[in-house]
């Protein structure tokens, strides 16, 4: 069989809780959430399209749409291949999804991949609904795994996949990363729904510059699975951007890269490029930094070029935490980034956690006292949760740190309670700080009289 004759369908599964019903907390959940398009989805779509595979995306989570209603769509088609992304926390909803699949369509094959496959390939492959696990950059490995099915060809010849053959786990060797990124053909977002992605800044999409990161922050999966950094050319993100505003009519764009400020002579080009092509005046922009990159001339460019904010992932404000965790910066150059951010008049957000292990109430007031004092404009709180693949998980196991195996609970959006074990910090203590966090940071502005009033109404 020819490609051209071979037809896949990429899935973003549902998100478990809300698609069970569409009623009441559930709905509501939903449409609170903001839809974020599956950019690499849309990769792994274009470089299928651009050689001759017939490809479709199913956003099934920004649609709402439920397992069984995705299973039905599938059906419909009968594709040769099914490529469902995994992240931990929808462990379960995508092997649900792969479960109703195979129930309806038993001879289309199912390749999971993702953050959590990576590091848990030889686990999820146990499971009689999955035929594949892609491993790493999938982009090259599933065009090669869909040509080896449609010809018959030689799986263990393919690198960065894990499939069961008879009893035993074949898992081929690691595939090398993609050198060259402008090799890969822009994201097929044509095949997504962005009348969804939408928000305070208009429609929307996700970009990525960069692959990789070279710090070794313990809680990041992405020195396991992206230790590499690579980046594009300039010239070909100005031509990205360039398409997604005059073919989409696209705003905004959010850089999903991990370290965007690493190159200061690359980001400067970039933002010499916007304003140069006239596209400071058609996009806004916003971008992940680390405050032991940044400087005030590049800030002043990035500004120029109509960067609306940074996030900074300032994570602990106590320096042993920030130090054990392998953030590497110092609680000084925190303050000095986001002070000279302010100053270029780009937003800033903080993304902050509490709960790592040997955390005492004391460093965590330290973390509490930094997010008011920074006093940035806006935020983002988290327990600390230790995903498979980092080297916090591996500390946690080691240690006997870990209260749960259970997937679904390693949700630092939304947390009942923490998934490390805290000596001397209760549970109840620990979300009562993770509670005090958010509360000192968006009162930081009244009197410390209605603090105490607000404190008491939902005490």
């Amino acid at each position: 069989m020819a490609l051209s004759d071979m037809k896949c369908i990429l899935v973003d599964p549902p998100m478990m809780a809300v698609n069970i019903s569409k009623q009441g907390d559930a709905k509501e959940l939903w449409e609170q959430t903001v839809a974020y398009p599956p950019i690499g989805l849309a990769y792994l779509a274009s470089v299928l399209r651009e050689n001759g595979v017939n490809v479709k995306i199913i956003d099934a989570k920004s649609l709402n749409m439920s397992h069984k209603e995705v299973a039905e769509s599938v059906q419909e088609e009968m594709p040769d291949i099914v490529g469902v992304t995994v992240f931990t926390l929808n462990l379960r909803s995508a092997l649900n999804l792969c479960r109703e699949i195979k129930t309806l369509c038993p001879s289309t094959n199912i390749a999971l991949g993702g953050p959590h496959i990576h590091s848990q390939h030889k686990q999820v492959i146990k499971d009689d609904s999955v035929d594949f696990c892609v491993r790493g950059e999938g982009e090259i490995t599933l065009l090669e795994l869909v040509n080896a099915l449609s010809n018959g060809g030689d799986l263990e010849r393919i690198k960065g996949i894990t499939f069961e053959k008879g009893d035993e786990i074949v898992t081929t060797p690691e595939r090398p990363f993609i050198k060259d990124l402008d090799t890969l053909p822009f994201p097929a977002r044509d095949l997504l729904p962005n009348h969804l992605y939408a928000g305070f800044e208009g429609s929307f999409t996700l970009m990525t510059a960069s692959r990789g990161c070279p710090f070794k922050c313990h809680f990041c999966a992405v020195p396991q699975f992206w230790p590499i950094h690579r980046r594009r050319s300039v010239a070909n993100v100005l031509d990205e951007l360039e398409h997604v505003s005059k073919v989409h009519n696209i705003n905004y764009v959010r850089f999903t890269d991990e370290v965007f400020l690493l190159n200061k002579r690359w980001v400067v080009e970039l933002c010499q490029g916007m304003v140069k092509r006239g596209l400071n005046e058609r996009i806004r922009w916003s971008c992940d930094g680390r405050a032991d990159v940044v400087s005030q001339d590049v800030l002043q460019e990035m500004k120029r070029a109509n960067c609306s904010i940074i996030a900074y992932g300032i994570e602990f404000g106590n320096q042993r935490i920030l130090d054990f965790s392998g953030k590497g910066t110092k609680i000084a150059q925190i303050h000095k980034a986001i002070e000279m951010t302010k100053e270029a008049g780009i937003s800033t957000h903080g993304l902050f956690m509490i709960g790592y292990p040997t955390e005492t109430k004391e460093t965590i007031e330290d973390t509490i006292a930094l997010i008011r004092n920074l006093d940035t404009s806006s935020a983002d709180f988290a327990i600390v949760t230790p995903f498979p693949g980092t080297r916090l998980y591996d500390y946690c196991k080691e240690n006997n740190l870990l209260r749960t195996d259970d997937w679904e609970e390693y949700n630092y959006h939304h947390p009942e309670k923490g998934i490390i074990r805290l000596d001397g910090i209760t549970d109840d203590e620990l979300l009562g700080l993770y509670e005090k966090a958010s509360r000192e940071f968006y009162f930081r502005h009244v009197s410390d009289r209605v603090k105490e009033e607000f404190a008491r109404m939902f005490d």
